[in-house]
């Protein structure tokens, strides 16, 4: 019990800590440093995590919403023991700050890879998605998005920009 309290102010801390530097940071590294946290997250199967990272109005165009989300995540948790990602990041589009868009490529594995190199030797899953983001309650979510088969070449295209 006595641990648990110690603990407790330490993470509250750490979290102002980590919330006072992404207001200073750039709209841009804020999206970044989102996306970075999806990817944790998701390759830690932590369901809550990923959840608080959705907008509360999120909406597809296959009409899915933030709970149909979180089922087919927490879907996909169950059926993947281990989760490994690489994501690149195509392009963050500010033209519209309150509307963001980002185009990322991911790869899904069961095993660890640390490059592009290394997918043909993998079994992994490619994707492209298209998200849009809005800035809620001091952190940018995602309000919508899709995702479509990606390529190897769509990989190695980002990696020789």
């Amino acid at each position: 019990m006595i641990r648990c309290m110690i603990r407790l102010p330490v993470l509250w801390l750490s979290l102002i800590l980590v919330t006072g530097c992404a207001q200073n940071d750039s709209p841009e590294q804020q999206i970044r440093e989102m996306i970075e946290r999806s990817e944790a997250a998701i390759e830690a199967r932590a369901l809550l995590d990923a959840r608080s990272l959705l907008s509360d109005a999120y909406q597809d165009a296959e009409k899915r919403t933030k709970p149909e989300l979180v089922r087919l995540l927490g879907g996909y948790f169950l059926r993947n023991k281990s989760i490994h990602l690489l994501v690149q990041i195509e392009r963050i589009n500010l033209d519209d700050p309150t509307r963001p868009r980002v185009t990322l490529y991911a790869a899904m594995a069961a095993n660890p890879f640390a490059d592009v190199d290394e997918l043909s030797g993998l079994r992994a899953a490619l994707y492209r998605f298209d998200l849009e983001l809005i800035h809620e309650a001091d952190e940018w979510r995602l309000v919508s998005g899709r995702w479509q088969p990606a390529t190897r070449d769509d990989f190695l295209g980002l990696t020789r920009q």
